[in-house]
C-alpha cells in the first residue's frame, strides 16, 4: 500500500483521500481534490467479471445460422430401397451425415443478452475506478481543449502524464480532442456520460478531466473538497 501511496502522491486522512490534479499539457501538479475514502473501497471483482460477461454478451450480433433438414436443398426421395442392395439404409440425402446435408444441433439466431440490475452496473463502475486507483493508474487532469486536431500534442500529453495505453474521459463531447487521440494507437476518448466499467478496465490507465471525475462522484453522492 505504501508503494501505491507514493506513486499516486496522495495524502490519506481518516475520511478523505487527496488526489493530485495535473496540468493536461505539462503533467505538473496544479491542485488537489479530496474525495471521501469510501468511494475507493475494495473493488467487487466478482461483480466486475459478471459485468464484463453482460457487456460483451450484449454486443454479440447472434446472427449465426445453419440449415436443418427442412431448409437444406435436396430431394426428399429415398435414395435406394430399404433392403437387398447391400448398402446401409438411408432415408434422405439431406441427413446430417451426408455431404451437403443438414447440420445437426447447429446454431440459430438468438439474443445473447441478459439482465443486469442498475445497482450492479453502478457498483461495477465504482469498482473499476477503485481498481485503477489502487493500482496507481488513475490520473486527474484539468480541462483539455484543442483548437484543432493535433495528434502531436496528444502524444505529448501521454508522454508527460506517463499514462499509456489510456482511456481519456472528458467532461463532454469534444470533437478536436477525439480526433487528436484517434490517431494514437491504444488510446480512447469518451465523454463522461458514455463511460462504463468495461472501457475503464480495457486500458491500463484511466485519465479523467477534473469536471468529468466530479460528475462521476456526484452520481454516488460522494463528498468532495477542492483545493
Amino acid at each position: 500500500m505504501e508503494a501505491v501511496t507514493s506513486s499516486l502522491n496522495k495524502a490519506v486522512s481518516d475520511d478523505f483521500i487527496s488526489i493530485d490534479v495535473h496540468d493536461a499539457l505539462s503533467g505538473e501538479k496544479k491542485g488537489q481534490i479530496k474525495v471521501e475514502k469510501s468511494f475507493f473501497s475494495a473493488p467487487n471483482k466478482n461483480l466486475l467479471w459478471y459485468y464484463i460477461r453482460w457487456y460483451l454478451a450484449g454486443k454479440r450480433a447472434g446472427t449465426h445460422e445453419t440449415k436443418t433438414i427442412s431448409t437444406v436443398s435436396g430431394s426428399g426421395r429415398k435414395p435406394w430401397p430399404q433392403k437387398h442392395t447391400g448398402r446401409a439404409r438411408q432415408g434422405f440425402i439431406r441427413n446430417p451425415h451426408w455431404v451437403g446435408g443438414a447440420v445437426a444441433h447447429g446454431p440459430h439466431p438468438r439474443d445473447y443478452s441478459f439482465k443486469m440490475n442498475k445497482k450492479e452496473k453502478k457498483e461495477a463502475l465504482r469498482s473499476a475506478i477503485a481498481s485503477k486507483f489502487i493500482e496507481g493508474k488513475l490520473k486527474i487532469i484539468d480541462e483539455l481543449n484543442f483548437d484543432s486536431p493535433q495528434t502531436k500534442k496528444a502524444t505529448e500529453i501521454i508522454r508527460n502524464l506517463e499514462a499509456y495505453p489510456l482511456i481519456l474521459i472528458t467532461d463532454g463531447s469534444k470533437k478536436n480532442v477525439l480526433l487528436s487521440f484517434r490517431a494514437v494507437q491504444l488510446s480512447r476518448v469518451l465523454p463522461v456520460d458514455e463511460i462504463n466499467a468495461y472501457e475503464i478496465l480495457k486500458y491500463d490507465f484511466a485519465v479523467f478531466e477534473k469536471n468529468a471525475f466530479l460528475k462521476i462522484l456526484q452520481r454516488y453522492n460522494v463528498k468532495v473538497e477542492e483545493k
